[in-house]
């Protein structure tokens, strides 16, 4: 059994497209931190080792896409497959609601 991970903070940070595995490493990064969270934190919630989460994060290509999909979930984030067009609305929406950092 897994242990939940929870957010620290109400902060959340700007999510926007991701083409590459690169980029989807990086927002991984980006909200683990976020969360005061270590490799081993993550480790303890996912059972994923921590020399797997690493590379995901420096965006290595041949990384698992069940791991990866596992650790997402373990911070709570959702990949959502959409068609570019209604992703570029969605987007340009969250932006006019966002305030400006």
């Amino acid at each position: 059994m897994t242990k939940k991970i929870t957010i620290r903070d109400n902060d959340v940070p700007r999510y926007g497209r991701v083409r590459t595995a690169t980029q989807l490493g990086q927002l991984y990064r980006q909200e683990r931190r976020r969360r005061g969270l270590t490799l081993e934190n993550v480790y303890d919630g996912t059972s994923l080792s921590t020399r797997f989460l690493s590379e995901f994060e420096r965006g290595k290509e041949n990384a698992s896409l069940g791991r990866v999909l596992r650790a997402l979930e373990g911070l709570g984030l959702d990949v959502l497959v959409l068609p570019r067009e209604q992703t570029e609305r969605m987007l340009r929406e969250i932006a006019r609601r966002e305030p400006p950092q």
